[in-house]
This record gives structure tokens, sequence and C-alpha cells, in this order.
């Protein structure tokens, strides 16, 4: 393809007018920088779990099926535990509080799961383990702890000993509730603000 002088000769004025009139410019930029040192502490953490509350088993009882008359009713009573943190230091934080993680329902992710057969795989259908149940557990205010997230409340830390009491107790999260061996794991890690 041909370009007519005139066409040729209009985009060079163009770009040398656009250009300031320079045909090569060199510009040199200079790096400037430097570094950012930061500095920290790594502390154990403001306390520690006790001895009886690093592997407890809690004995949540004996229900029929009919105790769960529909979806999202719940367990007439709660059972409560305990967890004992000990060797608290108020000067590392000043409060602490609980996560709780875990297999969760699969229909309410914001239960544990319960299966109603001795470490068998767990199914939807009932089959395999499935209980109909989910647990759930809230702290001494009545809020709900969701698997995995951060406790709502946290407890100030006034000596080297804090008690931090909980409230398990069964949700129904099928209309089939599948009698059998309940069984729950749960784990819980100290968590600070």
């Amino acid at each position: 393809m041909k370009y007519p002088y005139f066409t040729l000769s209009f985009i060079s004025l163009f770009l040398y007018y656009f250009s300031g009139g320079v045909s090569a410019t060199n510009i040199e930029i200079g790096i400037v920088g430097g570094e950012v040192h930061m500095n920290g502490k790594l502390t154990e953490g403001a306390c520690s779990v006790s001895a009886g509350s690093q592997d407890m088993h809690i004995d949540m009882g004996q229900y029929t099926t009919h105790s769960f008359e529909r979806v999202g009713g719940l367990s007439k009573t709660g059972i409560p535990f305990t967890l004992r943190l000990t060797d608290c230091k108020s000067e590392i934080s000043e409060s602490a509080g609980i996560t709780f993680s875990g297999m969760t329902d699969p229909k309410e992710p914001d239960a544990f799961l319960v299966s109603s057969a001795q470490g068998g795989p767990v199914g939807v259908s009932g089959g395999a383990g499935y209980s109909g149940l989910g647990l759930m557990i809230s702290d001494e205010q009545g809020h709900q702890l969701i698997p995995g997230i951060a406790p709502v409340a946290f407890h100030q830390i006034k000596d080297s000993e804090v008690a931090l009491h909980y409230l398990a107790r069964y949700r129904a999260s099928s209309r089939n509730i599948y009698p059998g061996p309940l069984r729950s794991e749960v784990w819980f890690d100290i968590a600070y603000p």
C-alpha cells in the first residue's frame, strides 16, 4: 500500500509538533528507594489450656427420635461444660476467647457434625452414619459459636486462671432423625482480639 507524499508529510509534521520539536530525547529516571525494617516479638500466648481441658469427653445424655419434632428443633436440655485457661498474663492480652472448629453438618454448616455410627462415613440420606442432628455450642451469654469463626465475646483476663463456660445442645437438621450412638469431634483454640 502506497501513501501519497502529502499524507506522509502531514504525519511527520504532526508527530514532530506533538513531540515538542525534539526528534530524540533521552530521559533518565533514577531509582529512589530504601528498606523498611520491622521488628516484633513472638510469645506463646497470654494463656495456656489447663490439663483437664485438653482432652474432654462430655456425656450429652440420651434422647429419643421424638425429642426433635421439626427441622431446627433443639434438645430440651443443654449440656454445660467449662474450659479452663491457666498461666494467663494480662500484660500480653487483656482478654481471651475460644474458637471452635471441626466437621460441620452437611445440611447446616453453622452446626457441628453429629454421626450416629462409630467412625463410619457420613452421607445425607440417613445411611452410613448420618444422624439428622447437628451440635450447637453457645457461650454463657447465649451467642451461638459458629464453627471456625472467631468468638463474638471475649472474657477479660483478671487473674492467672480463667474459666470459660459453654453450653452444648443438639439441633435437628433433617426431618428424619436416625438412632444410634451419637458422636461429635470438636477442636478449640484460644483466640485473642
